[in-house]
């Protein structure tokens, strides 16, 4: 198969998923509790998009988003109102009471902040856990293979939650190193003052998510390079006198991490989704804090939009990565 068949097969692919995954988000939050108990969506407290601290039901107000949510329309209407949504990005208004206004303007406004977060973990993760497969792969069976294994497999397995709270324990309630709320502590600053406080509150979250990521990527890594070090062109590198530093940042690097470029793609996939326990627990403003939120308050438009966003990057992330195979591996494309 050629590469122009192989992309054009792997978006016909991608498309044909996308479309059964808007299916599955629609008819999901069509059967949600409130829909089987036939609790009518007019009870919801819905604030006036127009303020941000009105407490009262506002009959205009509530009647708009009913209409847009489709709620007064048959089912198969709504659902061609739902597709034509995803095209448009246009995914109603926010009713959980937290939050008002478009759910658009919702998830643009608290994106970068996850994807600041989650973002900068996932790229340092991935880089640290890339060489550190590599060295220890390098020294196999020897003690610094054996500590570094068993401390990164650690905290891989460890519940982020668990490494949240020790971290919030020592560094903001007994150091004072740190915030123990980062978005109460960004709101106090403003201009160029604001930036430092949220690299500073950035700080224990950021170093949560990486110390329980890089273990998969390290131990993807370094059972892809104990696999490569056995192949004839890396003895034949070091026949030929080079240095074992270039063999294994030249020749082994390059050659087993392929499959971590996979891993790492899907991971990017998840940026959006943002790290729910994580930034709840630091109450870092992300995705994931506002996810949660939404949850627990019953924030319908806010849940099925953050969740398509979601399945629309994994998706994607997916493409790329099969599209970076075929490039690199004309293996692949047959």
């Amino acid at each position: 198969m050629s590469l122009v068949g192989y992309i054009l097969r792997r978006l016909a692919l991608t498309a044909v998923i996308m479309v059964v995954v808007a299916a599955i988000n629609f008819l999901l939050f069509q059967v949600m509790p409130f829909t089987l108990l036939g609790i009518n969506p007019e009870v919801w407290y819905v604030p006036a998009i127009s303020t941000s601290h009105n407490l009262q039901y506002i009959t205009e107000i509530r009647e708009r988003v009913i209409s847009e949510l489709g709620f007064n329309l048959p089912i198969q209407y709504r659902f061609l109102r739902y597709m034509e949504s995803l095209f448009t990005f246009h995914f109603g208004y926010n009713v959980g009471g937290v939050l008002s206004g478009p759910v658009s303007a919702t998830i643009a406004r608290f994106a970068p902040y996850t994807i600041l977060l989650l973002g900068g973990s996932t790229v340092a993760s991935f880089i640290i856990g890339e060489y550190l497969g590599v060295f220890s792969a390098s020294r196999r069976g020897r003690p610094a293979d054996k500590v570094s294994f068993v401390t990164l497999l650690f905290l891989y397995s460890m519940p982020s939650f668990w490494i949240g709270m020790l971290l919030l324990l020592a560094f903001a309630y007994y150091l004072k190193l740190a915030p123990s709320s980062a978005a109460a502590y960004m709101s106090q600053f403003t201009g160029a003052s604001y930036y430092a406080a949220v690299l500073r509150a950035m700080a224990l979250p950021f170093l949560s998510l990486t110390l329980i990521s890089i273990g998969g990527f390290y131990l993807i890594m370094r059972s892809s390079a104990l696999e490569v070090m056995g192949e004839d062109y890396i003895l034949m590198a070091r026949a030929k006198g080079l240095r074992e530093r270039d063999v294994l940042y030249r020749h082994v690097l390059r050659n087993a991490v392929l499959p971590v470029m996979t891993v790492f793609a899907i991971s990017l996939g998840f940026v959006l989704s943002g790290a729910v326990i994580t930034e709840t627990i630091f109450g870092w403003p992300g995705l994931g804090y506002w996810t949660y939120m939404a949850i627990i308050t019953q924030d319908f438009p806010l849940e099925q939009a953050i969740f398509f966003v979601i399945s629309l990057m994994v998706v994607l992330a997916n493409l790329i990565a099969d599209l970076l195979y075929g490039l690199l591996d004309p293996r692949i494309r047959r």
